[in-house]
């Protein structure tokens, strides 16, 4: 046990450090009782650091789903000796658009599950489509939304419940950007990104609002590389997609999906 106190000391976001708890409380929970249980969805950062907790208690553990553009994931935690089924814990929801004037979005859908009292650590990601969007949930929620979700502002929707194996994945739905900056910096992205000053992008990364990769930066110095995960607060979520080449000044065009 001194040895995951330790651990704990280097996680240095109190948020971060909680969740990770909550995770070796379940996995305290299965070893001792022998039994299986779920997990809140975590982000990729909590899955990473959480499986050195979990393999402490000598348990098994299967992460879902496992599709690799998903950014919210659940432990399913069971004692070594037995099996798991994902969906005793884990159910599916189509939500249908029923109105052929407006199309939900992301926004739109989280914003109705939020209105309805659930706590964003007991849903996945949510997949919207053209008319529809497909979402993971805690089972035990799931026929709460079915029956009390029949509307999404002025638009009429249908929920059901689906299979796991019905579940439709995609990347979330995003914008392309292609930004011109002299250096992968953190502050000269969010100074892109944000649409303010270097200055002003400094004192935005200090005062603790952004996150790379889910976690808590506050050096403007931080250089990014393709792929990372960057948060704004108030601003957005982001994603450096990739390096497409340089200006004939030398500066680098960086293309980033900015998730809607």
């Amino acid at each position: 046990m001194k040895d995951l106190e330790k651990y704990f000391d280097f996680i240095k976001d109190d948020e971060t450090r909680e969740t990770v708890k909550k995770i070796q409380d379940k996995a305290l929970y299965v070893n001792k009782n022998h039994l299986t249980a779920a997990t809140d969805f975590v982000n990729p950062h909590v899955v990473e650091i959480s499986i050195p907790v979990i393999k402490y208690y000598d348990i098994d553990y299967e992460i879902f789903p496992s599709y690799e553009k998903c950014e919210r994931k659940v432990f399913i935690l069971y004692p070594q000796y037995c099996e798991t089924d994902v969906s005793e814990f884990i159910s599916g929801i189509r939500i249908k658009n029923k109105s052929k004037f407006k199309k939900l979005t992301h926004k739109d859908y989280l914003g109705a599950l939020m209105s309805l009292g659930i706590e964003r650590s007991r849903t996945g990601d949510i997949y919207v489509f053209d008319d529809y969007a497909d979402i993971l949930v805690h089972r035990d929620i799931a026929d709460y939304i079915i029956y009390n979700l029949d509307k999404i502002g002025h638009n009429k929707i249908e929920a059901e419940l689906i299979s796991l194996d019905r579940v439709e994945y995609k990347e979330e739905e995003h914008e392309v950007l292609d930004i011109i900056s002299s250096s992968m910096r953190l502050d000269n992205l969010v100074k892109h990104l944000a649409k303010t000053s270097r200055e002003k992008a400094g004192d935005i990364i200090r005062s603790g609002r952004v996150k790379v990769n889910h976690i808590p930066e506050d050096k403007a110095s931080t250089e990014l590389k393709e792929g990372d995960l960057l948060s704004i607060s108030k601003t957005g979520r982001f994603k450096i997609h990739k390096i497409s080449g340089r200006t004939k000044s030398g500066k680098l065009i960086i293309e980033i999906k900015h998730y809607v």
